[in-house]
């Protein structure tokens, strides 16, 4: 009696379904890591905003401290909300507070970040 060589039909469908599920499985790690790249660019330029924005507060400690705000956009959505405060230290020294407040992107929650210096004007 002669065996004939070859896969059986049970073992096609078996293998094309563990290459499905290795499929699917690769197309959401995809997309899990696309998510990921975009809330660190979004972080980046936020990061990058906010010390710029310090840098011209630290620019101009001895001329001018008023608290205030900033919005970034991106496009026509908010990236994130820039608040500085300034406190005084006494010695002509001042404390200056940047607070990155994200905006809201597609019901991502992401928290505030903040940076901190303390300044001297000595003129």
């Amino acid at each position: 009696m002669v065996r004939a060589s070859g896969f059986t039909l049970i073992e096609v469908l078996v293998a094309l379904v563990v290459f499905a599920f290795g499929v699917l499985g690769l197309a959401s790690e995809t997309a899990a890591l696309t998510r990921l790249l975009a809330r660190a660019q979004r972080a980046a330029q936020v990061t990058a905003a906010a010390t710029a924005r310090l840098e011209r507060l630290r620019a101009g400690v001895c001329i001018v401290r008023q608290d205030g705000t900033e919005t970034l956009w991106r496009g026509s959505a908010t990236l994130a909300t820039l608040q500085w405060t300034w406190s005084g230290l006494g010695d002509s020294s001042y404390r200056v507070r940047v607070v990155a407040v994200p905006g809201s992107h597609a019901g991502v929650r992401a928290r505030a970040e903040s940076l901190s210096a303390v300044l001297a004007c000595r003129r």
